[in-house]
C-alpha cells in the first residue's frame, strides 16, 4: 500500500478539499471508524485540532486515539448515536452499501451534520460490477469484484445517483465523481501484468484507481435546514 499511496496520495483530493473547508477546531464524524484513517488523514493534513468522532459496528481491537470519541451501533437497527447538527463534516466510505435501508443511512448523515456542514461519501460504483473476483491472497480480504464482500447488502453507486439522493434531501451537491488516478491508467498497462503474475497485493489498488471502481459525493448541508430534512422524491420540470 506504500508505493500505491506514494503515487495516489492519501487523502483523495475530493476529501483533502472538504477538510481545508471546515474551521480548524472543527467536529469530525468518521462512520465505520475502525483504523481511525480519519484521525490519520487530519494529521497528515496538518489539522491537529479537529474532534474526532468515531461509529463502528465492533468495538476496536487497538486503542483509541487521544481525544477520540468512539460510540459503538448496528446502523441496520440503530440511528447514529449523535445528536442532531453535531459535525462539521461527515465521512461515510464504504459503509453505505453495508446496509439495508441506504436512503435512510444517507438521511441520518445528514441529521448529524451542522447546517453549511459538509458530508463526504464513498462506496463501490457500477463498475465493480464488471470485474472478476479476487483470484488470490484472499486472506487479505482485498476486493475486485462488487460481490467479493459478503457483507455487501445494497447496491452499488454511480456519482448520479449519489447526486439525485443529495437533492431529494435538499443538500447541494458540491462535486460527484468516479474516484480514480489518471497515473494509474496511464501506467495501467505494465501495472496489471506485473501484479497478477506476481501476485502482488496492489492489485486491487491499481485496478480500484484506473477503473474508476467506486464513486464518492462532497455534499453541503444547507444553513437553512436543521436536523434530519425530509425526503422529496421529485423529478425536474424539464423532464
Amino acid at each position: 500500500m506504500r508505493i500505491g499511496q506514494i503515487i495516489t496520495p492519501w487523502p483523495p483530493k475530493p476529501l483533502r478539499q472538504a477538510y481545508e473547508q471546515i474551521p480548524a477546531d472543527g467536529r469530525v464524524l468518521d462512520i465505520g471508524c475502525l483504523g481511525f484513517r480519519q484521525v490519520e488523514a487530519a494529521q497528515l493534513l496538518g489539522l491537529r485540532e479537529l474532534k474526532h468522532y468515531g461509529v463502528d459496528y465492533c468495538e476496536p481491537q487497538s486503542a483509541l486515539p487521544k481525544g477520540f470519541v468512539f460510540k459503538r451501533a448496528d446502523l441496520n437497527r440503530d440511528i447514529l448515536p449523535f445528536d442532531d447538527d453535531s459535525f462539521d463534516l461527515v465521512v461515510a466510505s464504504h459503509i453505505i452499501e453495508h446496509v439495508t435501508e441506504p436512503i435512510e443511512f444517507f438521511g441520518e448523515c445528514v441529521r448529524v451534520c451542522k447546517p453549511g456542514g459538509l458530508i463526504y461519501f464513498e462506496a463501490p460504483s457500477e463498475r465493480s460490477l464488471l470485474l472478476p473476483g479476487m483470484p488470490f491472497n484472499h486472506e487479505l480480504f482485498h476486493s475486485l469484484s462488487f460481490f467479493d464482500d459478503p457483507t455487501h447488502c445494497s447496491r452499488p453507486w454511480t456519482p448520479q445517483s449519489f447526486y439525485r439522493l443529495a437533492k431529494y434531501y435538499s443538500c447541494e451537491p458540491l462535486k460527484a465523481d468516479y474516484s480514480f488516478s489518471w497515473i494509474h491508467r496511464l501506467i495501467f498497462p505494465i501495472t496489471l501484468p506485473v501484479a497478477l503474475l506476481t501476485k502482488h497485493r496492489l492489485l486491487m489498488w491499481c485496478v480500484w484507481q484506473a477503473v474508476g471502481w467506486a464513486s464518492y459525493l462532497v455534499m453541503r448541508k444547507p444553513d437553512h435546514i436543521k436536523g434530519k430534512p425530509v425526503f422529496n422524491y421529485y423529478v425536474p420540470d424539464a423532464l
